[in-house]
């Protein structure tokens, strides 16, 4: 795919992304261009790795992004913007990653642009071409900046489309859910040491256990409920675990811990919201 893209931020998922399209092939490290406010260091890293270009030239910048991506800490949007506040192109779109900052938000950042906004949850899966990417779209987007859009997201996994009351949702979910799924793994993992199994072993064991488990769930025939308890014989082995699991409110914990992160998105959205008013009124 020959399309240039800018990225504001240069932290894990940037990364992600930009080792996901260079994975699959889609886009090219010399359309790629790479910015941060002040990590001298970390931009040098990403050209090493990557070849991608790196700049804090704003004209480059504009110059070369036929779209943004923001990928910064939702505390620093605005500052990451600042420099391109009156000089955004409106044919340009831009597309945030980052948790709590809504279409809405930037819209009014650049109130007498129109920039067609775009805001996506993908995950850092995105570097074995296995994301999970909803996004949604601002007022300003057209049919044909949606398509560039949905083919960038496909390059690195599954996209859907949700309202962008949801997002908040979707970044619990699905842009957080890797890291459950991980601490998962690793107590698997140790639990294998434990009982005896070698470290190395464990790991390919486990890894291939969840990835077979997702696949079947993913065929949709049977529920995930429906699976286990067809696992899980009276007095046998699997229930014997799952006794343990049921005893400490393991299912329970991690429905909460859904809930408290898709809480806080919603509360760094809030407070970054608070912030742009203060500034607003001095």
């Amino acid at each position: 795919m020959n399309f240039n893209l800018t990225i504001i931020g240069a932290g894990s998922m940037a990364e992600a992304l930009i080792a996901g399209w260079l994975k699959s092939n889609s886009i090219s490290p010399e359309n790629i261009m790479v910015t941060n406010r002040s990590n001298d260091h970390r931009l040098d890293e990403l050209t090493r790795a990557y070849q991608v270009k790196v700049t804090r030239n704003q004209e480059s910048l504009l110059e070369h992004g036929q779209l943004f991506i923001l990928a910064c800490k939702p505390k620093d949007w605005k500052n990451a913007l600042l420099p391109f506040k009156q000089t955004m192109k409106p044919n340009t779109p831009l597309i945030s990653v980052m948790a709590g900052i809504t279409v809405k938000d930037l819209e009014e950042y650049f109130p007498h642009l129109n920039v067609p906004v775009i805001r996506a949850i993908p995950n850092t899966s995105a570097v074995v071409n296995a994301s999970m990417t909803p996004y949604a779209l601002g007022a300003w987007v057209t049919q044909t900046q949606k398509n560039i859009v949905e083919k960038v997201f496909t390059f690195v996994g599954e996209i859907a489309e949700v309202p962008e009351s949801q997002m908040d949702a979707m970044t619990a979910l699905t842009g957080t859910g890797p890291a459950y799924i991980y601490y998962l793994m690793e107590s698997m993992e140790m639990a294998a040491e434990k009982i005896g199994i070698d470290k190395t072993l464990a790991r390919h064991l486990v890894s291939q256990t969840l990835l077979g488990a997702s696949l079947r769930v993913q065929t949709k025939e049977l529920s995930p409920s429906t699976l286990y308890h067809q696992i899980m014989s009276p007095g046998g082995t699997t229930e014997a675990g799952f006794n343990i699991l049921r005893e400490h409110e393991v299912q329970e914990t991690m429905i909460h811990c859904i809930e408290k992160a898709y809480g806080r998105s919603k509360e760094l959205g809030d407070s970054c919201r608070e912030i742009l008013t203060d500034d607003v009124h001095k």
